[in-house]
C-alpha cells in the first residue's frame, strides 16, 4: 500500500526531520563556540605577522625577536 501520495509525505517528513536535527546541531555548536578573540594565546605566536593578523602588538616591530601582547 505504497501510493504516491504516501511516498511524497513519507519524503517530506524525512526533509522535515532531517532540517530539525540541522538546526539542533548547529545551535549546539554555535552555543560552545568561543566569543570573538577567547580562543588566542598571544604567548604562542612567534611571527610580528601572525600577530598583526590576530590584532596584537608585537613588542619590538622590524624585529624577529620579540613577543605578541
Amino acid at each position: 500500500m505504497q501510493s504516491a501520495i504516501v511516498q511524497m509525505i513519507l519524503i517530506v517528513v524525512g526533509i522535515a526531520a532531517a532540517a530539525i536535527v540541522s538546526i539542533i546541531v548547529y545551535a549546539q555548536l554555535s552555543g560552545n563556540a568561543p566569543a570573538d578573540g577567547d580562543n588566542i594565546d598571544n604567548t604562542r605566536i612567534t611571527t610580528e605577522t601572525l600577530c598583526k593578523a590576530v590584532g596584537g602588538q608585537w613588542s619590538s616591530p622590524g624585529n624577529a625577536s620579540g613577543t605578541c601582547s
